[in-house]
């Protein structure tokens, strides 16, 4: 079996009086074996069907975060070591202006685990 990569899509919902337009939500990247495209996207709604959960918010609120879609099923192959599962395009802030030269110190830096 393969190597596959899911993006998700999961919706936050909140019980409140007046329906939103406007939605919290997650975009899990999930890695997962499987032996074809049709397996894969079975896999990838099995373990989307997983990250659902309902609770109260601090408001007493019911809030359900639901799977609305698997977003993308990317196949890695036989191996995912160094191989991207996913990245996320965003925009990055500095208090002072970066010049084209430049040079980031990433060794300096080490990253959160969760």
């Amino acid at each position: 079996m393969d190597y596959y990569c899911a993006r998700l899509l999961v919706v936050s919902l909140v019980d409140e009086a007046k329906p939103q337009k406007r939605h919290t939500c997650d975009y899990p990247f999930i890695v997962f074996r499987a032996r074809d495209y049709d397996h894969a996207f079975k896999r990838a709604l099995q373990l989307g069907r997983q990250q659902q959960t309902t609770y109260k918010n601090i408001k007493g609120q019911k809030v359900r975060w639901a799977l609305a879609r698997v977003e993308e099923i990317k196949h890695l192959g036989r191996t995912i070591d160094g191989c991207e599962v996913g990245s996320l395009l965003d925009v990055y802030r500095t208090d002072e202006p970066l010049t084209f030269a430049h040079r980031f110190q990433p060794a300096r830096h080490p990253p959160l685990y969760a």
